[in-house]
């Protein structure tokens, strides 16, 4: 761990990050709290670095090279959100995405996988309002995210408005977008779009650029 560091708070915060890793090895045994500690812990050890240096880690991906630990947050944070998410303690969820939000300035990289992490959470809690009007917030604020083109399309299917949906994807949806990693989750909801307006051709156009995605990704792995 940086030697720099000023905090008292970094070395229970990583001490129960890792007790809270080790028990994905008995899931059976592993519990919320053990999760939620390490992950309140490890924001009040942030805040506390920032009060006495207030340009630490200004973004998440800086995390990483400002602690110098031997974790990899973004995959910690991923197991923190997966296993909450697997729990349905989606209360937690939100709250949690929303304190990542709010924690970091995201210019370097968008903070769409806790945007969406809060607006499943929602919409998983059954409270749809709050999830389309979160999800309108999100695409206006960052209308570059397809993640977030993604997600309003998706939520307003769930909820009937095809046709706010279709507003969307005609949007986005050009002819020289290609699937790849970066749109993979907007064309899967661009298919679910049109598989319920029964529209055949433009469903058979959006299933061939996911054929090849596809195929591309089988290629790669052997």
């Amino acid at each position: 761990m940086n030697s720099e560091l000023k905090s008292k708070k970094w070395e229970p915060a990583i001490a129960q990050m890792h007790t809270a890793h080790l028990s994905l090895l008995n899931p059976d045994q592993a519990k919320t709290s053990d999760w939620t500690e390490a992950f309140w812990l490890l924001v009040k050890a942030i805040k506390e670095e920032r009060s006495y240096d207030p340009a630490f880690a200004p973004e998440f991906a800086d995390l990483d090279a400002a602690t110098d630990t031997s974790y990899d947050f973004y995959d910690i944070m991923e197991e923190y959100f997966d296993f909450l998410e697997d729990q349905g303690d989606w209360d937690d969820v939100i709250e949690s995405a929303e304190e990542m939000i709010s924690l970091f300035k995201w210019e370097k990289k968008l903070p769409s996988e806790y945007m969406f992490r809060k607006g499943n959470a929602l919409e998983k809690s059954r409270r749809l309002n709050d999830a389309e009007d979160f999800g309108e917030y999100w695409l206006s604020h960052y209308p570059q995210d397809l993640y977030a083109a993604a997600s309003n399309v998706y939520l307003k299917c769930e909820l009937g408005k095809t046709d706010e949906a279709l507003e969307i994807t005609k949007k986005y949806l050009h002819d020289d977008l290609i699937c790849d990693k970066d749109t993979d989750s907007f064309f899967m909801a661009a298919y679910r779009l049109f598989e319920l307006t029964d529209d055949i051709n433009a469903k058979q156009r959006i299933e061939k650029k996911i054929a090849e995605y596809q195929e591309m990704l089988n290629k790669k792995g052997n």
